[in-house]
Parts: C-alpha cells; structure tokens; sequence
C-alpha cells in the first residue's frame, strides 16, 4: 500500500510569497492566457518569468486578503488567493509595483497585454461586495490529486462562514466543471485576447460560524476561518485598509 502524506492548509506569511510565486509560475505556465500573454515558447522561461510576475501580485493580495497554501511534507504543494469584499482590484500603486516584474525578462509587448488582459477581467468584476478567488494553482505533477479541492472548500468555508458570494475567472474549460462542484455557475463567456475565459459567479451560502466550523473536514478549515477572521479583525480595528470604491 502507497503510504500516503497528510495535506496540511494555513494561510502563508509574507517571506513565503515569492516561493508561492514560483508555485504558480509552473503550475499555471500552460493555461491559455498565460501562453498567450507572455509569448515565451519554452515552457520553462515562460514559468520563471511567471513566477517573477506573481512576487508583487501575490503581494498585494496578501494586502487585500488572504493567500492559502497547502502543504504537504513540509512543502509548499499548492497555494490559493483569496481578495475580501470591497478590496478586490489592485489600487494605482500596486499596479505600479507590478510594472517592472511585467517588463523584466518578458518580449516588450507583454505588458501591454497584461494590461488589456487584466482590463477585460476587472471591467467584468461583479459591483456587489463578494470574496475574488485566484490564483489557484498546484505543482503540475501533484495535479488530480485532491489539492485544489480541498483549498477549493477551504475557501467556500471561509465565504460561507461571512454570508458572502464568490467570483472568479478561468480560461481553462476543465476547471469550470471543477468550481460548478463548489457553487459556482458560469454568468458569463467571452473571448479575453482571442482566448476563451468564463466569468463564475457563487452565490451567498450565510451559515452561522459554528455551523461552519461543524462541517469542516479534517484539513484545519476551522483553524483557518478563525485566522482569517482574526486577521480581518485586526486589520479593520488598525485602519489599515479602506473599501475601494470603484
């Protein structure tokens, strides 16, 4: 029998961002925008100069939220960001910040495609206040084993436990039966630079917090609605963040 490596969950600290970083750079270098928006043939420099690119995205929505990683065997094996409600788009700094990791390294085209491509998606960004999934992304030869969807419910525990609905995007058509697992229904489809994205809307699933806790599994989902409402707390009594308004 193949012993097997618990899945731990936790929220990830600041120092553990560039290797989340780097997570997503292999574990998303094929979906379709990313080919698209960074033009660089061989796969492996398409995922370092991905990997480059999320630093300063991770970062700011670390700023706005929470950045979830699994781990397994002490290592870093899959990682999912999570924006709260009213802090989903980046602000003109943050975008600022991204500038150079969108430049360094990458054809001189693609940020300009960044831009447009990020543009398509935040003009679709849903006017009523909800908690903005991605990225979501697990290390390509762990795929299929079980990781995303357990951030997938950590995260649905989390929004579930605030009464609040959930948004993304994808542009991959396997993950859109992936997340219609998890609550979400397609309210939108659109070509984003000649590449298919589907826009997915969840709507509120309000819980009481103990009942939350109750239908947790056994991945430390309770612990992290506790930090990530903890988290919150401190945040809002410290003035740190204000609701955008746009």
């Amino acid at each position: 029998m193949t012993p097997t490596h618990p899945l731990a969950l936790r929220l990830l600290r600041t120092d553990e961002l560039e290797e989340a970083a780097q997570l997503v750079g292999r574990g998303m270098r094929d979906n379709p925008s990313n080919m698209t928006v960074f033009r660089i043939r061989d796969g492996e420099r398409r995922s370092i100069a991905m990997g480059r690119f999320f630093v300063p995205v991770l970062r700011g929505i670390y700023r706005r939220g929470f950045v979830l990683g699994a781990i397994r065997s002490d290592r870093l094996v899959g990682i999912c960001g999570m924006a709260r409600p009213g802090f989903c788009q980046p602000d003109v700094i943050e975008k600022i910040k991204v500038l150079p990791a969108a430049t360094i390294g990458n054809p001189v085209t693609t940020p300009v495609r960044i831009l447009n491509w990020v543009g398509e998606w935040a003009r679709r960004d849903p006017s009523e206040p909800h908690w903005h999934l991605g990225p979501v992304a697990v290390e390509p030869f762990l795929q299929g084993q079980g990781i995303g969807s357990a951030m997938l419910n950590a995260f649905c525990v989390v929004v579930d436990g605030a009464g609040a609905h959930a948004y993304l995007e994808t542009d991959k058509h396997e993950n859109v039966r992936l997340y219609q697992r998890f609550g979400f229904t397609v309210v939108e489809s659109a070509e984003v630079l000649g590449v298919p994205n589907w826009f997915m809307s969840r709507l509120s699933r309000a819980k009481a917090m103990t009942t939350a806790n109750a239908l947790a599994g056994n991945l430390g989902e309770s612990r992290l609605i506790r930090q990530a409402s903890d988290s919150v707390s401190m945040c809002n009594s410290r003035g740190n963040l204000a609701p955008q308004t746009s």
